[in-house]
């Protein structure tokens, strides 16, 4: 029952959130002009009386997500091995999931799908696996606040309120994930001592069922940082991490370049650079560490398009919003057929992909 009432809150909370984000991202860019003279088909393009991309632009978009992908994927690889040797093919079946399962889920509960899946594909604890979750989350936030600090010093201020509130945003982003950092490395380096706190109060609380949990819990989850010893596994995957940000950036890049909007001379394009692409791509992540709603509806939209405005985009452009829900919806579509393709074929179980509420109490073997 217990359980049953913080699932229903989470669901509650996040679809508050999601709401909040889809009247902020349409009070700034009304969606009644969306579709202005109807969505059709001419030339080559799919095209609105105020906007228009490529048809070819919208596939090779889709090609940069699948090349973003396989960057996704592997680059756990290097997290995974001091732990288990996971052959790509089975990262990739237990990735395309749960990559799927961490778009849809609210709360980012999808992030506990991963450690789920692979405990049953190969010999590993669901929850040191999660700290190879931890240590990548880490990471990333580190990363992509950096390519935000970097192009918010290039980036024009034709919009002072939306260039204040990203600056904020950065500096937020890099204090958050720079005590993360911090905190995982102090926790390996002391792993030990910290073992050896939590046994003592385990022991004093020997009667209760969640102390001796926790216990376990805290063991596995500091030998899923053994990865922080292997300098050559730790740089493999901040170098594929690298490329899977950089493939994200100019997927946005390449779209952005093909969407244009109807100006008083004709056809023109956003004029948004390469490190305008960049920006919207962190801002996208700074906004999803804000608790999300299921699919990341709202929040994802009202995000991207921060950085727009900042280039004279302005808002209410209905060439803007459609760019974001193209983005949206591709990344949407993308993740659905690699997950769906593995759940519908039987490979992987969607009740155990998707049952994770107690997949981390009591936690059995892991697979032989």
């Amino acid at each position: 029952m217990a359980h049953t009432a913080r699932t229903v809150l989470k669901w509650f909370v996040s679809l508050g959130v999601g709401g909040l984000f889809i009247w902020l991202a349409f009070d700034e860019w009304p969606i009644d002009r969306l579709l202005e003279g109807g969505l059709r088909i001419e030339s080559g393009f799919l095209a609105t009386d105020d906007w228009r991309v490529p048809l070819a632009t919208l596939g090779l978009y889709f090609l940069s997500l699948v090349c973003m992908h396989v960057f996704r994927v592997w680059r756990w690889q290097p997290l995974m091995k001091p732990l288990a040797n996971v052959g790509f093919w089975t990262l990739n079946r237990v990735c395309s999931v749960g990559f799927m399962a961490v778009f849809l889920l609210p709360m980012r509960l999808g992030e506990l799908v991963r450690p789920a899946l692979i405990s049953t594909e190969v010999k590993v604890r669901r929850t040191a696996a999660l700290a190879t979750i931890v240590v990548e989350r880490v990471v990333d936030g580190v990363m992509v606040a950096g390519f935000l600090a970097v192009a918010l010093v290039f980036m024009p201020r034709a919009n002072t309120g939306s260039f204040i509130e990203i600056r904020l945003a950065t500096y937020l982003t890099l204090l958050i994930f720079g005590v993360a950092v911090v905190v995982l490395v102090v926790m390996f380096a002391f792993r030990q001592r910290v073992s050896d706190a939590v046994r003592a109060l385990t022991a004093r609380l020997s009667g209760r069922k969640w102390a001796v949990r926790l216990g376990g819990f805290v063991d596995r989850f500091l030998l899923g940082l053994s990865i922080f010893p292997d300098v050559p596994n730790i740089l493999w995957f901040l170098c594929l991490s690298f490329f899977y940000w950089f493939s994200n950036g100019i997927g946005l890049y390449l779209l952005a370049s093909g969407f244009q909007m109807m100006t008083p001379t004709g056809w023109g394009s956003f004029g948004v650079p390469l490190l305008g692409a960049f920006a919207m791509m962190a801002a996208i992540v700074v906004g999803m560490m804000i608790p999300n709603a299921p699919a990341n509806v709202g929040s994802f939209w009202y995000f991207l398009l921060k950085p727009l405005e900042l280039y004279g985009v302005q808002p209410g452009n209905p060439a803007a919003l459609a760019y974001a829900l193209t983005v949206w919806t591709l990344q949407l579509l993308q993740l659905l057929v690699f997950g769906g393709w593995f759940i519908l074929r039987g490979q992987v179980s969607f009740r155990r992909a998707f049952a994770i509420g107690g997949a981390f109490q009591g936690e059995e073997e892991p697979a032989t």
